[in-house]
């Protein structure tokens, strides 16, 4: 890879301090095989939660890392950590030098990613929680550079299989492109990329409620070793406003009122700016908007990894606001 505004060396030093925050975060985690189980469970069809079920890419990575035997499972998790911290790490650079030739703002912007990742964390961080994150930074990337949508439908594609957040990103898009051709109606839908996108979505959904309905066998034991029989959207995901709701009075009252406190301040930001950022900027505030507005309807708020995907395009929105301002300078 050529043409990093920034050293690789830097790149990889602030990859190896990620993954020591990791390592300190999760150690009794990946020592007590939690991850390692959490994660590799999907394939035997044992997740720690029937929503996971449908989510095989990261843990067929694993499985890959240690089928000859060669590292143990709890190697395979530092292993993967590293490998996809890294990995993350040098395309979102590549991608920003792609972008911008200021060395200053890609720094700041790879150092702001790094450390809202690591605030991010909670008990569980399963393999394709890392996964993710590589999708959208080509997802952000794509919304800059218009010439790069040709790939947007084999990356969606690619995504149903690593975590469902790729039907967000379908709908995302498919709302992008009605709206820059809302006159063209009829032009749009006899579109490639309209109709890929409309195809995985279509796909997607299949996949998602069929792979928890037949693959899956029973909760790991991790979380009791039951059936999961009480989720009821998509095979597999709570509807969980009441679950929120009562996660407030789960005795985490610190904690819980940071993360709230914390979204309300990025909302109240972004709301306030909206007017100001330009046309990419705002289809990055609306995949903020869109990635997070769903935890509180199919998630639980107070698992933070589920905010990766946002932090992705809160990065690139940072970026580019950091880029616009200089030059208005």
């Amino acid at each position: 890879m050529k043409n990093f505004k920034i050293s690789k060396l830097t790149i990889f030093s602030v990859s190896l301090v990620t993954v020591g925050f990791l390592l300190h975060i999760h150690w009794e985690n990946v020592y007590n095989a939690n991850l390692i189980v959490g994660s590799m469970g999907v394939l035997e069809g044992t997740p720690t939660w029937r929503v996971n079920q449908s989510r095989l890419m990261g843990p067929a990575i694993l499985k890959l890392i240690t089928l000859f035997d060669i590292v143990s499972g709890w190697w395979a998790v530092r292993l993967f950590a590293l490998f996809f911290v890294i990995l993350n790490n040098f395309i979102l650079v590549k991608f920003l030098s792609l972008i911008s030739n200021s060395k200053y703002q890609i720094l700041n912007t790879l150092i702001i990613f790094n450390a809202l990742f690591i605030v991010s964390q909670d008990k569980w961080l399963f393999a394709w929680d890392f996964i993710d994150i590589t999708f959208f930074i080509f997802y952000g990337f794509i919304l800059f550079k218009d010439e790069y949508f040709k790939y947007l439908i084999l990356v969606n594609f690619l995504h149903i299989f690593n975590r469902e957040s790729a039907l967000i990103m379908a709908v995302f898009f498919l709302f992008v492109l009605l709206s820059e051709n809302k006159n063209n109606i009829f032009i749009l839908i006899k579109d490639k990329l309209f109709l890929g996108l409309i195809f995985n979505l279509s796909f997607g959904l299949i996949y998602t409620y069929f792979s928890r309905k037949l693959l899956f066998i029973r909760q790991s034991a991790l979380t009791g070793g039951g059936q999961d029989l009480d989720n009821n959207f998509l095979g597999g995901n709570f509807v969980s406003p009441m679950l929120n709701y009562s996660q407030l009075f789960n005795g985490e009252t610190v904690s819980n009122a940071l993360i709230i406190i914390s979204l309300l301040i990025v909302f109240f930001v972004l709301i306030k700016n909206f007017k100001r950022f330009d046309s990419i900027q705002k289809k990055l505030v609306f995949g903020v908007v869109v990635n997070i507005l769903p935890i509180f309807i199919f998630g639980i708020f107070t698992e933070t990894r589920q905010y990766f995907p946002a932090i992705v395009l809160l990065t690139y929105l940072i970026f580019s606001n950091s880029v616009k301002s200089n030059l208005n300078n």
